[in-house]
């Protein structure tokens, strides 16, 4: 378990490096937040090897036509870029996840109309919980985990028992490493949820034509 207090930037522009594979090759992805000064338009810089993913953690993203708040998540295929606008109104921080495969990881390219869906490394979720509620705790065998704390106080539930979370908190976890959280007495707890896998083990194709925000997110396992 990996664990970031207060990840997310309360100021704008802020960039930080939360999770770097060069200091931790035991990690899949490259955790990086940055928060952007409201109107201010900036490239999603494309990555070759794999894909990429922008989740906004708070305000609003414009990107690829589509207006993002607060737990959406925009999916970036390899090679690709996109530019992201930050909304006017109140600083937006966005939260950018690129995996790291390995050499035998990466997909053989295929030709044809239908571009193959190989690619897909990263499932990203919301989970509203209510006060006392619980998510998980999960052992996932094939894939990374990531939580963020949106809004709410709870506790994580890990291999070193629970751990207090608070809002703009961080926790990275290794495959096989138990996993989960549960919502204080006295509130709601509002968490992003990710899950990097090997390239396939991404979700449905809906997530190709929308950003994804679910209530409720059970990870695979």
């Amino acid at each position: 378990m990996i664990l970031v207090p207060a990840a997310v930037p309360r100021t704008a522009p802020v960039l930080r490096r939360l999770i770097d594979p060069e200091q931790r090759p035991c990690v899949r992805a490259g955790l990086t937040v940055e928060s952007l000064p409201p109107g201010i338009r900036v490239d999603q810089l494309p990555y070759e090897s794999a894909e990429s993913v922008t989740v906004v953690l708070s305000g609003r993203l414009s990107a690829a036509g589509r207006v993002l708040s607060p737990g959406e998540a925009l999916h970036h295929r390899p090679g690709s870029s996109c530019r992201l606008t930050a909304v006017r109104g109140a600083p937006t921080t966005v939260l950018t996840v690129c995996p790291t495969p390995r050499r035998e990881d990466i997909p053989a390219q295929r030709s044809g109309p239908e571009p193959a869906r190989a690619w897909r490394q990263v499932d990203v979720g919301t989970v509203d919980l209510d006060p006392g509620g619980l998510c998980g705790p999960y052992e996932d065998r094939a894939a990374d985990a990531f939580l963020v704390v949106l809004s709410g106080v709870g506790a994580f539930l890990g291999e070193l028992g629970e751990v207090p979370v608070f809002p703009g908190d961080l926790i990275y976890v290794r495959a096989k490493e138990r996993y989960g959280l549960r919502a204080g007495s006295r509130g709601p707890v509002t968490v992003v949820l990710g899950r990097i896998g090997a390239p396939g083990a991404g979700s449905g194709p809906e997530w190709d034509v929308k950003p994804m925000r679910s209530g409720r997110v059970r990870p695979q396992s």
